[in-house]
């Protein structure tokens, strides 16, 4: 899972599970002399550089610990630069327009890489690289992780919490500050409004934005719009709110901090990011070795075992000692629902002009 702008219409999804590193800087991760294979080096055998973008943090932290220190071990010829700032879909777009393309591989989310985007983007080499694995593969973009947005609660202020989002909003059973994410996409914002309406689990989408934005209405003057995941996990840890829309991966990072935090497993959501290859990307061909390995059933779940996502291949098993497992999106108990990625793409600038509208009243 953002503080920044995206395509210059609202805050981007992006910064869904950063640990609060900021800005664009590059660092590299060095080549280790063991291991075997060309993961996919440039022309005439020489080593390739491959630019991973993704959006710093925890989560690029444990992508680089699961995914390409590991790589780069196995592949000595292969040198792997990290590109540490928002992965901004109006910077992909001005990189390929530009024909200046500067990165190689990218962690995007589900509002991303369908429909006219996919004319941003390089077709992945399907031989390769499992493309239609997992939720909302395409020949364009290839699940890499899963993550659940979750009710969060202080622990020693709500004792009983609420089940339900209709619970949840609720000012009269439960008084107090409530936090969501300023941001438009697939986060849980308008489904949690036309849940707590009493919307069906299984009839969010396409979603009434009308509906959704009464429901909000009703708890307007209680709600605090954080800028980031991490913030608005941190409004809960600090005591600013006693209930929040949290990312399950932040609820987890702040509780191994000590913080009082607790997550409902029930109508949460479930999102996906997924890789992408922009269009004229200078390591293409190193690109695909290297998101063949991250998303590939064989490798995939390592990610899960250091952080708390779900992989995004459906046959890739995390380790079930790992300290991460109990608080993966994946196998609890309770009603949830997947995030239409699609809607998602088709509709966010709609959804962005409509959001920041509403908050201007």
């Amino acid at each position: 899972m953002r503080d920044h702008e995206r395509g210059g219409q609202r805050p981007t999804r992006r910064q869904v599970l950063r640990g609060g590193v900021g800005g664009a800087a590059l660092l590299a991760v060095p080549q280790l002399l063991a291991g075997c294979g060309d993961g996919g080096k440039g022309a005439g055998g020489k080593a390739a550089t491959v630019t991973f973008a993704s959006n710093g943090g925890a989560l690029q932290k444990a992508q680089e610990k699961a995914y390409l220190t590991p790589y780069t071990q196995a592949n000595p010829g292969i040198r792997i630069v990290q590109d540490v700032g928002s992965t901004d879909y109006a910077r992909i777009e001005a990189m390929v327009k530009s024909g200046n393309v500067t990165w190689d591989l990218v962690d995007v989310g589900g509002d991303f890489g369908t429909g006219d985007q996919e004319a941003l983007l390089e077709p992945l080499d399907c031989g390769l690289i499992d493309c239609t694995a997992g939720e909302g593969g395409t020949r364009y973009r290839v699940p890499l992780h899963r993550y659940a947005s979750v009710m969060g609660y202080r622990t020693d202020k709500t004792p009983n919490p609420p089940k339900t989002w209709a619970e949840w909003f609720d000012l009269d059973a439960y008084p107090g500050k409530r936090a969501f994410f300023r941001v438009s996409g697939p986060t849980g914002i308008y489904e949690s409004a036309l849940l707590a309406d009493g919307v069906p689990i299984d009839k969010l989408f396409p979603l009434d934005v009308d509906r959704a934005f009464r429901k909000l209405e009703t708890i307007r003057s209680s709600l605090i719009w954080a800028p980031s995941p991490t913030d608005t996990v941190r409004l809960l840890a600090d005591g600013e709110v006693t209930l929040a829309s949290v990312f399950s991966s932040q609820a987890y990072a702040m509780a191994q901090d000590g913080a009082k935090i607790g997550v409902v497993w029930n109508e949460y959501g479930l999102g996906s990011d997924y890789l992408v290859i922009p269009k004229g990307a200078k390591n293409k061909d190193a690109a695909m070795a290297l998101a063949a390995y991250m998303a590939g059933a064989e490798h995939n779940a390592q990610l899960s075992n250091v952080y708390p996502v779900a992989p995004g291949h459906p046959d890739a098993r995390p380790d079930t000692s790992a300290p991460t497992y109990d608080f993966l999106p994946s196998g609890k108990g309770g009603t949830s629902f997947a995030y239409d990625s699609r809607y998602y793409a088709e509709n966010q600038k709609m959804l962005a002009q409509r959001l920041n509208e509403w908050l201007k009243k």
